[in-house]
């Protein structure tokens, strides 16, 4: 019963979001998160958000703007496991790598940004 609620609560967040801005295709994601992050980082931030997206039953795809826990009812706890996967996929430290910045908006932009910038300082710190 709960599973069923959550899953009309879904779709109602992400037929509003649709409605509010474009969905972009693969391609069009990643050249909107130019100079935020690196391509890489940008096509590892689609392929999660496009599965997390997929779920909820709309022609919807993630945006670089969408705010992923206030613009789509995602569980915050998912953004611990999305950063184990980048950590262990470029083999990063988890625990070396750069807390979130204090204040910033969960959008899928900064979250990538964060990725990246954090992959950047490992890499000088390593140097």
């Amino acid at each position: 019963m709960l599973w069923a609620f959550m899953a009309q609560k879904w779709k109602r967040w992400a037929v509003a979001l649709a409605g509010r801005r474009p969905s972009p295709d693969r391609e069009s994601f990643v050249k909107l998160l130019e100079g935020d992050s690196d391509r890489d980082v940008a096509e590892f931030v689609w392929t999660i958000f496009a599965e997390e997206y997929s779920h909820k039953g709309v022609d919807l795809t993630p945006h670089p703007d969408d705010d992923y826990l206030k613009d789509m009812p995602i569980d915050p706890e998912n953004q611990n496991d999305w950063f184990g996967d980048f950590c262990e996929a470029f083999l990063l430290s988890y625990d070396d790598f750069p807390d979130w910045p204090d204040g910033a908006a969960t959008t899928i932009r900064n979250f990538a940004r964060w990725l990246s910038d954090g992959r950047r300082a490992l890499a000088r710190d390593a140097a």
